[in-house]
């Protein structure tokens, strides 16, 4: 049991755990099945390892960011949320070897079925399969009060395997409508959240050929259709307008360290267009690399395995759109604030980077079937799911994780997590 035990630890802290570390040993099995020269494979496999460390470098960049936002916002809204329960840090370290176990055997589960089912999809973002266990694992707690490690082990694992093989295959007809191909699958706990925008997408169909990446702008503004570029002012205007709101001096003593609050607002915006450049980038390499390694596991291990990815591969295909429905999520998210706050339902607190990661995901749907209004629409809908769902899956797990529901309530958590809840109870 030691060994084994030994092997599941190295196996989660020095690969599950480093997603740049799984990525490049798949696509070196990749390249070793195709026969590829040594030169080759050792190209192949780093610059799928840098590519999506350039990605993870971006995103932290944006998140850092857009978290500010939130904490602007809940001063101007006067939002006070009070979350009981052990806490996720809490949770995490009173459940860590299990949680470890539940993706092992998650990822076991995931390939056994792309390797023997129709569904040919390996599930590739390793930090969401620690989120998706993490809540698995907490609803179980929370409804068998003690359950035994072996059992929530088993359990976790099954239905994160099924998750991680199911979820891409449901989200790939609307995929392929946004990649034009099927080299690529989604793998991301946003997933409902883009099959809703691909839907609401569809309401604008007439307009489908309206794409957000080809707006007629006047020549004098003709430079905002550098995403780099557009995106900087967007956001510098965002900061602008939440600093002014919340008031300069609260806003240089509570969020900027000091720093000038409009000069901190500035930076900020600039700073973003940088993130989303630096994104970009990395996405670029990795999806270049990983799709042509994969080919050797697809042709010899998995018989047209897709390998689903995590969820800025798509932001290339439509970047304007990314940033349309992230604010009209954003914006919808702040008067389902104010709503809420009004009829005293919920003390909603805004999802900021939730909204530019799932939200932004689900605007790229939303475009392909119905143009930049589709995006724009996407994030409407994106928006309530954030809010509403929020409330909702919060509401479930009181007694353990409610924080992380509050900061990660991405879409898939918000659908399935009291449906899960209410199955257990049934169950036992």
């Amino acid at each position: 049991m030691e060994v084994l035990s030994g092997i599941v630890n190295f196996i989660t802290t020095y690969i599950f755990n480093q997603p740049f570390i799984l990525l490049s040993l798949v696509a070196m099995l990749g390249l070793i099945l195709q026969k590829k020269p040594l030169q080759d494979i050792i190209v192949g496999s780093l610059k799928t390892g840098i590519g999506y460390l350039i990605l993870s470098q971006g995103t932290s960049l944006l998140a850092g960011i857009v978290t500010p936002i939130a904490t602007i916002l809940n001063k101007i809204f006067h939002v006070e949320a009070s979350t009981t329960g052990m806490g996720q840090v809490a949770f995490e370290a009173d459940w860590a070897s299990s949680i470890a176990l539940i993706m092992v055997v998650g990822f076991i589960v995931n390939l056994l079925l792309a390797r023997f089912t129709k569904f040919k999809y390996v599930y590739l973002t390793a930090h969401q399969t620690y989120f998706i266990a993490l809540v698995y694992l907490a609803l179980t707690v929370e409804v068998l009060a003690s359950p035994s490690k072996t059992m929530v082990v088993i359990v976790g694992g099954l239905l994160l395997g099924v998750y991680c093989t199911l979820s891409p295959a449901l989200v790939q007809p609307f995929m392929r409508k946004v990649t034009g191909s099927n080299d690529l699958a989604y793998g991301h706990t946003t997933s409902f959240g883009v099959i809703m925008g691909a839907l609401v997408g569809k309401l604008f169909k007439k307009h489908e050929n309206e794409s957000s990446e080809s707006l007629k702008i006047p020549a004098k503004l003709s430079f905002l259709k550098d995403i780099t570029v557009s995106t900087a002012i967007i956001m510098t205007l965002l900061y602008l307008v939440g600093v002014t709101a919340a008031g300069p001096a609260w806003v240089q003593e509570n969020v900027s360290g000091g720093t000038a609050a409009y000069m901190y607002a500035i930076s900020q915006g600039v700073m973003f267009g940088v993130g989303i450049t630096i994104v970009l980038t990395g996405v670029s390499m990795m999806i270049a690399e990983i799709t042509e390694a994969f080919k050797g596991i697809s042709e010899k291990v998995v018989p047209d395995a897709v390998p689903a990815l995590d969820c800025p591969v798509v932001f290339n295909f439509a970047p304007t759109a990314v940033m349309l429905s992230f604010l009209s999520c954003l914006g919808t998210v702040i008067v389902c604030v104010v709503l809420f706050g009004a009829v005293g339902f919920y003390a909603l607190t805004p999802p900021v980077i939730t909204c530019f990661f799932g939200g932004g995901p689900a605007g790229v749907f939303g475009n392909s079937t119905g143009g930049w209004r589709g995006a724009v629409l996407a994030g409407v809908v994106a928006g309530l799911m954030r809010s509403f769902g929020q409330a909702l899956t919060v509401g479930c797990l009181p007694p353990t994780i409610a924080d992380f529901a509050r900061w990660s309530n991405d879409f898939d958590y918000s659908v399935f997590t009291w449906p899960f809840q209410q199955l257990l109870k049934l169950i036992f």
